[in-house]
């Protein structure tokens, strides 16, 4: 016998529906006259091909001659799939049967008629309860109440637990000068379990803990077009909560801060190969007996990614790089021939632009229709308004004719970045690239009027 219930909580000792599934199919049995050898039950959604016993009765299925459903309605409640399970069960050699409705035989022409409509109503009738549940739950929310009590981590049963409401402010208060991998190692080191209770916190953990309006006294519920919010408990101020957000998105611009590693791999994002144009990257860290490190730069291209195939193999341990373009840029501060061969003229804009104003009024559009959904408040499409239009002046500012560089105050204030900046500000600052060529050599680009 082959029995399904949609959910746990429907296997409960307190539920009845796998009892009356298994007598519906043991009365069908003895009519037949056939002796139940086993019973499977999968507890699992009738859209779902995900079935743990279903699998294993194909696997047994060279020992039983049938297999007897409730009705059929417990294969599947989705109509592809119905056709796939009924089919997976005469393929392995089984004669199947419901007890609501006899004999289910695709081979048979009435029978595979009346299979196919009783799927088609089976799948009507998910649609229509799936709809009429969130239909309920929608109508909870505006109501006043969560769809169900707030577990989240800080939260048990819909009330603040103070032990872990402390933690949480605790994160949020170390994500604003730490990165989120040091509060991760912190929160292992002061036995803090993660919220499924591990001794170890994993980052996206982290990230997604802070990312969650529910800290900042925002329940939300809904689907695209219609999200409905309801105010609860705090755990952090509202402006607390976007303070750190935006701080996160600003690490993963790759911006410096406390906690990355932009103070190790200085030429990240600002270095080329002069060979063949792709980027500089480096390895992982090898650490050695000692116990120093090595680390290195090389061209992306020689990985042979999106048809690249550079020859330019070699690679740079990246303190001795670091050295050579200190020592380039310090003669750079003092060459003004130099300088100008190394400066290089911004292209005029072309019809890009006119395309990039296009995806800004079309991102614009979504964001309206975000706010009209309930998706954000009207103070975050504000502020989304304020950066759009920002970026919308820059696009339609005309382009000015490249102004000659003066050389002698971009020379001062390189002298000035050397002495004050660290490496990669410094390079960033002065808009250079270097060019990282065979055998170690360094060269320059500058971007014109800088």
């Amino acid at each position: 016998m082959y029995l399904r219930v949609s959910s746990k909580p429907q296997a409960g000792e307190d539920r009845f529906g796998l009892a009356a599934q298994e007598h519906e199919c043991r009365a069908y049995a003895a009519r037949l006259g056939l002796q139940v050898a086993r019973v499977y039950v999968d507890q699992i959604t009738g859209v779902s091909s995900d079935r743990v016993q279903f699998q294993q009765l194909l696997q047994d299925a060279p020992a039983y001659s049938a297999v007897i459903l409730g009705v059929q309605d417990r294969l599947a409640r989705d109509v592809p799939l119905s056709y796939a399970m009924l089919g997976a069960l005469q393929d392995a050699g089984l004669k199947v049967y419901s007890a609501g409705e006899g004999a289910l035989d695709l081979e048979d022409d009435s029978s595979a008629l009346g299979f196919g409509i009783r799927a088609v109503i089976a799948d009507q009738e998910r649609r229509r309860i799936t709809k009429r549940m969130y239909s309920g739950k929608l109508a909870k929310v505006r109501a006043g109440q969560p769809v169900t009590p707030i577990s989240a981590y800080g939260w048990r049963n819909g009330q603040v637990l103070e032990e872990q409401a402390r933690w949480v402010r605790w994160i949020f208060d170390q994500l604003e000068t730490q990165g989120s991998n040091q509060v991760m190692w912190a929160l292992e080191a002061h036995g803090v379990p993660s919220p499924a209770g591990r001794p170890r916190w994993g980052k996206s953990t982290i990230l997604k803990l802070v990312q969650n309006p529910l800290y900042r006294g925002v329940y939300e519920y809904g689907r695209k077009g219609e999200r409905l919010t309801l105010q609860v408990e705090a755990l952090v101020t509202p402006e607390q909560w976007y303070r750190v957000n935006a701080v996160i998105q600003g690490r993963f611009r790759n911006q410096g801060r406390a906690g990355s590693q932009a103070h190790v791999y200085e030429l990240q994002g600002v270095a080329r190969c002069g060979a063949c144009g792709h980027v500089i990257t480096s390895t992982g860290v090898q650490h050695l007996k000692s116990g120093g490190k090595l680390r290195y730069y090389y061209c992306r291209g020689t990985l042979k990614v999106e048809g690249a195939n550079c020859t330019h193999w070699t690679y740079y341990r990246i303190e001795e790089v670091h050295d050579v373009v200190h020592q380039a840029l310090r003669q750079l501060a003092g060459d003004a021939d130099a300088v100008l061969r190394a400066v290089q003229t911004p292209a005029p804009r072309g019809p890009v632009q006119g395309e990039a104003l296009a995806r800004l009024d079309a991102e614009w559009e979504r964001w309206k229709g975000a706010l009209r959904a309930g998706a954000i408040t009207p103070e975050e499409l504000a502020s989304e308004r304020r950066r759009i239009d920002e970026a919308r002046a820059k696009l339609r500012a005309a382009p000015a004719a490249a102004a000659p560089l003066d050389v002698q105050a971009w020379q001062a204030a390189l002298s000035d970045k050397l002495g004050s900046l660290p490496l990669g500000e410094t390079l960033r600052a002065a808009g250079i690239t270097v060019l990282l060529s065979e055998g170690g050599a360094v060269t320059f680009q500058v971007r014109g009027g800088r």
